[in-house]
C-alpha cells in the first residue's frame, strides 16, 4: 500500500484475506477527515499501529515483496501482530 505522505506498508497474504480488517473511508456516518487518514485508511485490528496505514492512494497485490514497509525497512518486525 502506498500513502500520500510517502509512507508505505505491506501485509502477508493470510492477514490480507481475512475479514477482520477493512478500508475505512468514513467515521460516524461522515466522510473521513484528513486528520483521521482521508481519503482512505487501513484498519487491521490484529496488527500493531504502524501497520494501520493512512492516506492510502495505491494498493498493489503481488507475490513479490518490493518493500516491506516504512518502519520494517528500518529494522522493525514485518509480521508484528497482537
Amino acid at each position: 500500500m502506498q500513502c500520500a505522505d510517502d509512507y508505505y506498508e505491506s501485509l502477508d497474504l493470510a492477514t490480507a484475506i481475512t475479514l477482520r480488517h477493512c478500508f475505512v473511508y468514513e467515521m460516524y456516518d461522515q466522510p473521513l477527515t484528513r486528520e483521521h487518514g482521508a481519503p482512505v485508511r487501513l484498519n487491521v485490528p490484529t496488527k500493531i499501529g504502524y501497520k494501520q496505514a493512512k492516506y492510502l492512494t495505491d494498493l498493489k497485490v503481488s507475490q513479490v515483496l518490493e518493500r516491506a514497509g516504512y518502519w520494517e525497512d528500518q529494522g522493525y518486525s514485518w509480521f508484528y501482530g497482537l
